[in-house]
């Protein structure tokens, strides 16, 4: 039998690879820009996610011939991503530092109908019985 290469060993190795090289403190503190006498600075939240995967197998092949094959299979994959969020932005005067938060009407507005569905399904329950 012949030792099988699994194309998806170097795979973890590229994606982490590629991670680090995207890894920057760029990312998350934006570039800094000059507004009268402040100095405004973007701030994000970054998050990575990956995953990556091999295999091999070996069994028998029935093929044409009188005697019975070895087949071999091997396959391998991976894929990522990266998730820039703006959370606020930093605001530097001569004698006051604050962080401005950047407020997400969107998830706040989700959230409030999820509440609210939520509460009518169990009022709906337990008005029932």
């Amino acid at each position: 039998m012949q030792d099988i290469a699994h194309p998806g060993e170097g795979l973890l190795g590229q994606v982490m690879d590629r991670i680090k090289q995207s890894a920057r403190v760029e990312l998350v503190y934006g570039e800094s820009r000059e507004i009268g006498e402040k100095t405004i600075i973007p701030i994000a939240a970054v998050a990575y996610m990956f995953g990556a995967g091999s295999g091999s197998g070996v069994g028998p092949h029935s093929g044409n011939g009188a005697s019975e094959e070895t087949a071999v299979g091997a396959g391998g994959g991976g894929g990522g991503a990266v998730r820039v969020q703006p959370v606020g932005v930093l605001e530097v005067s001569g004698d006051d530092t604050r962080l401005v938060p950047v407020i997400d009407w969107t998830r706040i507005i989700t959230t409030g109908l999820t509440v609210f569905g939520a509460w009518m399904i169990l009022r709906t329950i337990f008005r029932r019985r």
